[in-house]
């Protein structure tokens, strides 16, 4: 490809001399959106956090919305203060004021973490990020590097997706095109797109313990009760659709998901499916916690 595909890893490698105000946009529809569907849940770990400090990672953070939502609901311990440390590749992301006991780390997911980490956290979040990793090798270590920052005792949360429309063809065609071209992608650039599945059991071979898994489908457009929520969840996937999209044009013929006049036709037709019909984006949320 000439260049990235939009709010793909390389792209968002890449944006640091872009106005990334659009990308965090889309990406504060995608938490409102999961946490919806979720019933409204951010905290599936059961971390007590009344009795003591508690330390919290968030791995991929971007403007750190999630840790400032569960900043604001959670109950403050009887002495000192729970901390949160969020973690990117990109600055760029990082809110220019601060927050109490908030702070912004520049950190690649692939680059060993700090030894300082070691067995330093309460709970370790990574929602929507291992895929920057790279092949399905790769995440499953990037997970095994970052059990090791959770103390005994404390809990690592995971939440991805497993990127395959999980209604019909006939329902939603233009869905599974836009899912079609985001594995292309992926796969092309040699990151694997259909991890999320397997992920419960990476934790349940690292010798976690009390192993859960929920699944929650992000409704989008008419699918959604919540009309507001609907409009701006399409325009959210219109964005990822055009991206990708145009990186799929760009694929070899080997690759490549979809003729080129589908792929022209695409976000117009997904925008009148989704408005019309809506859809579903299946997630998936995995927690455990280590042994002492």
């Amino acid at each position: 490809m000439a260049s990235p595909v939009y709010s793909s890893p390389e792209w968002y490698l890449k944006a640091q001399d872009k106005d990334v105000s659009s990308d965090i946009g889309r990406l504060t529809i995608y938490h409102l959106g999961f946490k919806q569907a979720a019933g409204g849940t951010l905290l599936f770990a059961p971390l007590e956090f009344s009795s003591a400090p508690r330390a919290v990672l968030d791995v991929g953070t971007a403007d750190g919305l999630w840790m400032r939502e569960v900043q604001s609901t959670i109950p403050a311990p009887p002495e000192g203060d729970h901390t949160f440390i969020g973690t990117d590749i990109n600055t760029s992301f990082f809110p220019s004021t601060s927050m109490k006991n908030i702070t912004y780390v520049k950190q690649d997911i692939k680059d060993p973490t700090p030894e300082v980490w070691n067995h330093a956290f309460d709970l370790v979040n990574l929602r929507m990020i291992l895929i920057a990793a790279g092949s399905g090798v790769a995440q499953r270590a990037v997970v095994n590097e970052h059990i090791k920052l959770v103390k005994p005792g404390g809990w690592i949360q995971i939440g991805d997706c497993d990127r395959v429309c999980p209604t019909s063809e006939a329902e939603n065609p233009r869905y599974h095109d836009m899912f079609a071209c985001i594995r292309a992608v992926c796969q092309s650039s040699g990151l694997d797109p259909l991890e999320a599945p397997k992920m419960k059991s990476w934790l349940e071979e690292a010798g976690l313990e009390q192993v859960q898994e929920r699944t929650a489908m992000r409704a989008v457009g008419k699918r959604n009760a919540d009309e507001e929520l609907g409009k701006l969840g399409i325009g959210a996937d219109l964005m990822i659709a055009k991206g990708f999209a145009a990186g799929a044009k760009g694929l070899s013929p080997s690759f490549k998901p979809l003729p080129d006049e589908r792929l022209d036709s695409l976000v117009q037709e997904l925008e009148t499916e989704l408005t019309e019909t809506g859809a579903y984006f299946p997630m998936r949320f995995i927690w455990a916690r280590k042994p002492f």
